[in-house]
């Protein structure tokens, strides 16, 4: 019967930030299912010889965030503005009162939307008194990633006459011009491009534009175990060590496909610790996040056989610390009913690290993906007059030495005479700067017997702003004789780093994410054997 009764809650199940336990004796935080537990009471009616739970979560994100770009901010008499880079900069600011002296400003590009609605499944199983084994298996129902220009309803601030991610085609037209000559040699026209940076990175409008994915998520196993517990010794506050592996054996996200996997083997390590005091309990809990990647995962080494110039080869590492308290006002012994209010805060840090950002999938699925070195050159008409601007604009693509198939190519101006026909595209992987994240989450959890529990829970998520593309230009090798990095020559393919992408990873030139927040909701039911 109780089976039965189970089936409607795993189809209806509805919204969390934490997964929901069986009978709640100890803090949500810190509860395990137990088996073979008499409590050393020796009463039969007590005796678990077996302790199973079947837990079906639904949970909602949603956030947004404003993504901003440096620009150089320089005063009209400035001496800078001698120097050509800086003076045919498009993005160049010479507005007065925006800075005194010259320097880096920020302005904003693009509004960013995501949205995403999970459903995951937790078997959990006690071994032998407070000792557990659980397997979590995540389905993504919807995940979607989106952008626009950075305006609103009331304030239309950028659209594609001052955008530096999807200029108009005119724009295009005037700045190439203006950089490029009819008379150009092809390796003039390549030196150039240090002087163009009227990009067209992928499409945007007034509008947000949206990308679904969808799919099975890393499924996950872990063993969690509590030496101590207050139940049994109320001089001794319940501690509990887990231990959890996450598994990437779905789908990875990829430009070709509509996938949600990250390709990481991630060991999850979790300390935590609750001591009940009447009606309340406090607990603390300390996790970290070590990610692996998979051989078949985008965020792996690009090129590790003679390159030293990758910096970051690996995706973030995160810490997790936890503060919260239960509240409990009412709980009954003898039928299993519980009710708490759970309040809960989080601080987390995440390092640097290569990784998918708001960015990857706008720029994996960019219509400057699949071109060559001679397709984005300009190309001028009897007459003088540009006639591939659009193409000039995605010259960002071949910028990045990772971005070659099928190997990288270090230096474009030998990869160009020598009439290279490989194609460049962009993975959307970027190489992402460490940042902070705080969260608040209020919980309630209802246990009106021993067999069935419900969790609501509601909160919110703010990243601090940092910075989406912030690759190095590589590392110095013995290889060569003097101790600066090669960019170009022979030499670069040692010492570049194949995923420095100067259009937007360079100082002036990065995207920065700020204002993130995100907002969880969750419900989730358990009915316990």
């Amino acid at each position: 019967m109780q089976r039965r009764l189970f089936l409607p809650a795993l189809l209806f199940c509805a919204v969390g930030l934490a997964g929901l336990h069986g009978p709640a004796h100890a803090a949500e935080f810190t509860d395990l299912l137990d088996a073979a537990d008499d409590l050393d009471d020796f009463d039969d009616e007590t005796y678990k010889a077996f302790d199973f739970s079947i837990e079906p979560r639904f949970r909602f994100n949603t956030g947004g965030a404003t993504i901003t770009r440096e620009a150089p901010c320089v005063p009209p008499d400035d001496l800078s503005l001698q120097d050509s880079l800086v003076a045919n900069n498009p993005r160049l600011i010479q507005e007065p009162g925006r800075c005194s002296e010259a320097t880096i400003v920020f302005n904003k590009e693009m509004l960013y939307e995501e949205t995403q609605s999970t459903i995951d499944v937790t078997l959990r199983a006690g071994l032998y008194k407070d000792l557990e084994i659980r397997l979590t298996v995540p389905y993504v129902l919807s995940a979607t990633r989106g952008l626009q220009y950075a305006n609103d309803n009331s304030q239309k601030s950028v659209d594609a006459t001052n955008s530096s991610v999807d200029p108009s085609s005119a724009r295009i037209q005037n700045d190439a011009q203006a950089v490029f000559s009819p008379s150009d040699t092809q390796q003039q026209a390549l030196n150039k491009l240090d002087q163009f940076n009227t990009y067209r990175y992928f499409e945007l409008t007034d509008e947000m534009n949206r990308i679904e994915r969808t799919g099975f998520a890393d499924p996950s196993i872990g063993i969690h175990w509590a030496p101590f517990n207050d139940e049994r010794d109320d001089t001794k506050a319940t501690l509990l060590f887990g231990m959890d592996y996450v598994m990437p054996i779905v789908p990875i996200a990829r430009p070709d496909n509509r996938a949600v996997g990250r390709g990481v083997h991630e060991l999850q390590w979790k300390l935590a610790a609750s001591k009940r005091f009447n009606w309340i309990e406090p607990y603390f809990g300390l996790q970290y996040f070590l990610p692996f990647v998979a051989t078949d995962s985008l965020l792996r080494p690009v090129d590790d056989r003679d390159n030293v110039g990758q910096v970051i080869k690996s995706p973030p590492q995160r810490g997790l610390i936890t503060v919260g308290t239960e509240f409990v006002p009412h709980i009954d012994a003898r039928t299993g009913a519980r009710y708490a209010i759970d309040l809960r805060f989080q601080y987390g840090y995440t390092s640097e690290g290569r990784d998918y950002t708001p960015l990857f999938d706008h720029m994996s699925s960019s219509d400057c993906n699949g071109l060559t070195i001679e397709e984005v050159l300009p190309q001028f008409d009897t007459a003088g007059n540009l006639n591939n601007a659009d193409a000039v604009a995605c010259s960002w693509v071949i910028r990045e030495a990772a971005n070659a198939f099928p190997t990288p190519i270090y230096d474009l101006a030998t990869a160009a005479a020598a009439g290279s026909a490989s194609p460049f595209s962009t993975d959307g992987i970027m190489t992402v700067e460490s940042y902070g994240t705080f969260s608040g989450q209020l919980a309630f959890n209802l246990q009106p017997s021993r067999y069935f529990q419900l969790r609501l829970a509601g909160g919110i998520t703010h990243k601090q702003q940092h910075f989406l593309t912030n690759s190095r230009t590589g590392r110095n090798s013995d290889r060569t004789a003097d101790d600066t990095v090669a960019l170009t020559g022979p030499e670069a393919r040692f010492e570049r780093n194949p995923v420095y992408n100067p259009t937007y990873d360079s100082p002036g030139n990065r995207f920065r994410v700020e204002q993130y927040n995100v907002w969880h909701v969750a419900v989730t039911t358990a009915l316990q054997f």
